[in-house]
């Protein structure tokens, strides 16, 4: 090999690695950019799920909170039924004490 193909073959070579050199630095700078965005990724994901399981955490207590509220409502009914139950019997007798009246009076008002 002369001194002159040395030569050409030598900047071949030089030339392949300055190539191959860009090409790792644009991978290099992909390879950043995908880390970073995937550290975005995991991140919005974080916050995500902080915000997801904060909503469960609150349905949870509105829904304790429900179970109260009707079993506490479930209680007021119960006492309302009793009341107008006693009111009921009330409100008989008294229809037969005025039935009675009317009757003793033979009819007249």
């Amino acid at each position: 090999m002369t001194g002159e193909e040395m030569e050409r073959a030598i900047e071949f070579l030089l030339q392949g690695q300055a190539n191959h050199q860009v090409r790792l630095d644009k991978l290099a700078a992909q390879v950043a950019e995908i880390g970073r965005v995937v550290q975005l990724q995991a991140e919005t994901q974080t916050e995500f799920i902080q915000v997801v399981t904060r909503h469960i955490e609150a349905q949870g207590e509105i829904n304790a909170s429900l179970r109260a509220a009707v079993s506490r409502t479930d209680e007021l009914n119960a006492s309302l039924r009793t009341a107008v139950s006693r009111t009921d019997e009330r409100l008989d007798r008294l229809e037969i004490l005025v039935e009675r009246y009317i009757e003793g009076r033979g009819g007249q008002t």
